[in-house]
């Protein structure tokens, strides 16, 4: 739904190439930018071959004739081959440590299956506490019932 209205993309750091300023199984949050506003230096998300293999790198070079980007992860040795613009995703906006695990594990079957279950159980829970639950007066047709009245011990029932 983000993604829809604020055109944005979240990824998961899945490999060492961008230690230690992208840590792996970090969430990065990727906007949409255009080719004049990334700038050397940042970081952008582009698709580097035909299998649409998604790659984070650092912008090392731009080419403003051909609008092309070289890139080069901050771990590896060698640059990239240049890409052309059209193949940018768009520029790392943020990198939240960590929490990409959760969605990696979220989607593998026991990450599903923990997921399901745990909303079984809140489901069953919510059943189970509306079944067995004792309803206040106020809920009740009739509301609050006075108590009868008790004879006193004076006087007598004929």
């Amino acid at each position: 739904m983000l993604r829809l209205v604020f055109h944005t993309e979240f990824k998961v750091v899945l490999t060492g190439s961008m230690e230690p300023e992208l840590h792996v199984g970090s969430l990065l949050v990727i906007m949409p930018a255009e080719y004049d506003d990334i700038a050397i230096g940042d970081d952008i998300t582009f698709v580097r071959d035909e299998e649409l293999n998604l790659v984070t790198h650092r912008v090392i070079a731009k080419d403003d004739e051909n609008m092309t980007i070289t890139t080069k992860g901050i771990a590896n040795n060698i640059p990239d081959k240049p890409t052309i613009y059209e193949n940018v995703l768009g520029k790392v906006r943020l990198s939240i440590p960590l929490i990409g695990y959760i969605g990696v594990w979220l989607s593998t079957p026991s990450g599903i299956i923990a997921v399901v279950t745990i909303a079984a159980v809140i489901v069953l829970g919510i059943i189970l506490l509306k079944v067995f639950r004792k309803p206040s007066p106020e809920e009740t047709e009739e509301g609050v019932q006075p108590e009868p009245e008790k004879a006193d011990a004076d006087e007598k029932i004929t």
